[in-house]
């Protein structure tokens, strides 16, 4: 027969092991507090990708906080749902921040550009059995041309608008060839020599400079150049997060970062480049 002594001991040992086991778990939720704490969740377009790469790698450095990155093509940023709450947006062009703020995405106030995109040519470096060096040799039925899918990816609708502002469009459109739902898509497929040319970020060489080449369009061919946007979330899962990221992309860091992708950063230089060029703004087509 077991004694009151044993029996007081057994309940102490079981009292002792449930209290251990229910700090562990404490001690477990509180890392992953302190995990989650010290991350920030960013929205963008998935064209930026390579860009936004090296800058959450700085941003990391000057701040030991990691981006956790949700990428999308242009027209799915606020269009699918995420798979997370929200604390930053980032979109190829600032007019998709109309819809997100009817749709109370985001701030209704505070974006901020980081950076502005220019379209031109790009050529397979390795095919160069058709020259091609302006927008108006795009004409020749000879070319397999292709262009970003206008309906998911913004510099799709960019690329329609300055096909017709240059009357090119209508000779053309049946040739046009859809290559995916991002500017990324249409990059490989002309590193891959699967078109001929394509219409293009000026910048996006950087992204495979030994595949393709740039032609660079005469500046009032272009009618329009993207402005790089980020916003706060309407609701952002953590506010100091959001707050301490915003004011960091209006830093020169990050500035500089988007400058070495090969992105214009200031006004003046798109006035060199394109001085008729609407700045952001919706496509018209």
């Amino acid at each position: 027969m077991r004694s009151v002594g044993d029996k007081r001991y057994f309940t102490l040992i079981v009292l002792c092991l449930t209290t251990l086991l229910v700090w562990s778990c404490n001690q477990g939720e509180s890392s992953r507090t302190t995990k989650s704490n010290n991350e920030v969740i960013v929205r963008a377009d998935t064209t930026l990708k390579p860009t936004l790469m090296e800058v959450a790698q700085n941003y990391l450095y000057v701040s030991s906080m990691k981006i956790k990155f949700q990428f999308a093509p242009s027209a799915s940023v606020i269009s699918d749902p995420p798979a997370d709450s929200v604390d930053v947006y980032i979109f190829a062009n600032d007019h998709y921040l109309e819809p997100a703020r009817e749709l109370n995405l985001v701030d209704s106030v505070g974006e901020v550009h980081l950076a502005y995109a220019v379209p031109g040519l790009i050529v397979p470096r390795f095919n160069r059995n058709l020259m091609i060096t302006s927008l108006a040799e795009m004409k020749n039925s000879k070319l397999r041309i292709g262009i970003a899918d206008p309906q998911s990816d913004v510099l799709g609708a960019f690329t329609i608008e300055m096909l017709k502002e240059n009357n090119i469009y209508e000779s053309i459109n049946h040739r046009l060839i859809l290559t995916g739902p991002s500017a990324l898509d249409l990059t490989e497929r002309v590193s891959k020599c699967e078109i001929d040319v394509g219409v293009a970020w000026t910048m996006s060489t950087n992204w495979n400079p030994e595949s393709f080449d740039v032609v660079l369009l005469v500046p009032n061919e272009i009618p329009r150049v993207a402005a790089i946007t980020a916003v706060r979330a309407a609701s952002p899962a953590d506010s100091a997060a959001a707050a301490k990221l915003m004011t960091y992309l209006k830093s020169d860091r990050c500035l500089n970062i988007f400058r070495k992708w090969g992105y214009l950063i200031n006004e003046s230089d798109i006035h060199m480049y394109a001085p008729a060029a609407s700045i952001g703004g919706k496509p018209e087509f």
